[in-house]
């Protein structure tokens, strides 16, 4: 059993899932049974709009990424692959019109403005309970907002405020429930990918002490840990006492501790199209033990 851990240098649009499903559908060709793990996942609700569609049709909250992680290894239990999700949808720009489009802006960069929906599955108990937020949908356009509506009462969603839902989320015993979904992601697997979420070099503390591998990707370019991973505890340890929550940013990792690999990756106009750069770090994954 290997678990592959991959980590963004950036905020947005690292390459994470872009990464991930390559590696998973070259390991897939390869024989290699994969299952994949993205404990924490985000979708916009105006920009990733078929993720509406899709949530209605399935009637659980998913985001794109998994649905497409799903499509090359298979569409099993996606609430074990993905226990928490959450869905943003910007605010309404005609309502800030006048002196509050200052204030438009900032709501833009503050995604607790954004979050109007959520969902976390306990593997546990085999449960799911989504969570509406409606200070923040009264605040989405009208033409949005009545879809927004009519998905929360497809799936059941209660009414909470969004700080008694990110007090859930940092619960201790939030960290057992992901781990019992790691497992049952990882039953009968040869590799697991693990997915952070945004640059946190790690979606939850516990899992980064059994990863086999550890990829930081940016946009072009790879960073492989494998060999040195007591180092990276260490230097993520070290960091989050310094920094508090921003010490789990992968850059203070990669300021920090020399990866063991580095690698170029070639652009490509999808993930199906072969890629040699793609190759090496598989060949390289299936080497490690």
């Amino acid at each position: 059993m290997g678990r592959i851990l991959i980590s963004g240098l950036l905020v947005y649009d690292s390459g994470k899932t872009w990464l991930g499903v390559s590696l998973a559908r070259r390991l897939v060709s390869q024989g290699v049974s994969v299952g994949v793990f993205k404990p924490v996942a985000g979708h916009d609700a105006w920009r990733q709009y078929p993720t509406i569609v899709e949530s209605f049709n399935r009637g659980i909250l998913i985001g794109e990424d998994v649905v497409k992680y799903a499509s090359v290894i298979g569409d099993t239990a996606l609430e074990w692959m993905n226990p928490i999700d959450i869905l943003l949808a910007p605010p309404d720009p005609l309502s800030y019109l006048g002196t509050n489009i200052y204030t438009y802006l900032n709501d833009l960069e503050n995604q607790f403005r954004q979050i109007v929906l959520a969902r976390v599955s306990f593997c546990s108990k085999n449960s799911t309970q989504h969570f509406i937020f409606r200070d923040n949908l009264k605040r989405v356009a009208p033409s949005i907002r009545r879809e927004l509506e009519l998905l929360t009462e497809k799936l059941g969603a209660s009414e909470e405020s969004l700080e008694s839902f990110i007090r859930r989320l940092r619960d201790g015993g939030i960290e057992d429930e992901l781990m019992e979904c790691l497992r049952r992601v990882e039953e009968g697997r040869d590799i697991v990918i693990i997915e952070s979420f945004n640059n946190a070099v790690t979606p939850f503390r516990r899992v980064l002490d059994t990863i086999n591998a550890l990829i930081v990707v940016a946009p072009g370019a790879v960073a492989v840990y494998y060999n040195n991973i007591g180092d990276v505890l260490k230097a993520v340890d070290e960091a989050a006492i310094r920094y508090g929550e921003r010490g789990l940013e992968s850059v203070h990792l990669l300021s920090r501790v020399s990866p063991s690999a580095t690698l170029h990756l070639k652009p490509r106009m999808s993930t199906d199209e072969y890629d040699d750069s793609i190759e090496q770090l598989v060949n390289l994954l299936l080497s490690i033990r």
